[in-house]
């Protein structure tokens, strides 16, 4: 497992200090506001399109979200949350288990992944996403760094690796859907792992 979680940046006020339902219904919106973009993309992000997939009138998904740009930031959150809980626990140590990690997010959690990664890529666009953007990117660095102890050699260079490829494993299987038999994503995971290994840290200097 990882250690304890790094402090998420800090959080967009919830609209008006909210009662248990009030809770309720601003999460019943977040939730609808990723099915809208797991269905549509980001671009289709609106609070009308929202408050209608939760069912709810327009004026809801305003009161607790003021503008688009807040409402894409806790959506954001939410994905960061979802994504942690996710590929968070990730022990680069146990390859077999990692892929089967890899393995549920990218292939049977697909549409899902897809808009994680949309999110991700609009911060390029939007300012008010980057802080959030960035401090995503670094979970997966975060959780590889368990398997290295501090004093390892090259240890930054080698985490950085492992998550590059990583990442770029997670895009190819999104946009091609292979690997996709739990033997071949293992090998390609073990792949990606490898400057973690014992051997990992003369593989990283040569490079």
């Amino acid at each position: 497992m990882s250690p304890a979680r790094d402090a998420a940046p800090t959080a967009v006020p919830d609209a008006p200090r909210l009662t248990a339902k009030g809770r309720a219904r601003r999460d019943a919106l977040l939730d609808a506001a990723l099915r809208v973009i797991e269905r549509d993309g980001p671009a289709a992000l609106t609070h009308r399109a929202v408050a209608a997939e939760a069912g709810l009138a327009t004026s809801a998904a305003t009161y607790y979200f003021a503008d688009i740009d807040e409402l894409l930031v806790s959506v954001l959150r939410r994905s960061i949350a979802d994504y942690d809980a996710t590929i968070g626990p990730i022990d680069a140590r146990d390859v077999t288990a990692a892929a089967s990690t890899i393995r549920r997010y990218a292939i049977d959690q697909r549409s899902t992944a897809v808009a994680h990664y949309e999110l991700l890529l609009l911060a390029t666009r939007r300012p008010a996403l980057r802080d959030d953007a960035e401090h995503w990117y670094t979970l997966l660095e975060r959780d590889l760094a368990t398997a290295l102890p501090d004093d390892a050699a090259d240890r930054a260079a080698r985490i950085r690796a492992a998550a590059l490829a990583l990442d770029g494993l997670i895009l190819r299987m999104l946009w091609r859907g292979e690997p996709h038999d739990p033997a071949d994503v293992r090998a390609a995971v073990r792949a990606a792992l490898a400057p973690l290994s014992a051997d990992g840290a003369s593989a990283t200097t040569s490079a």
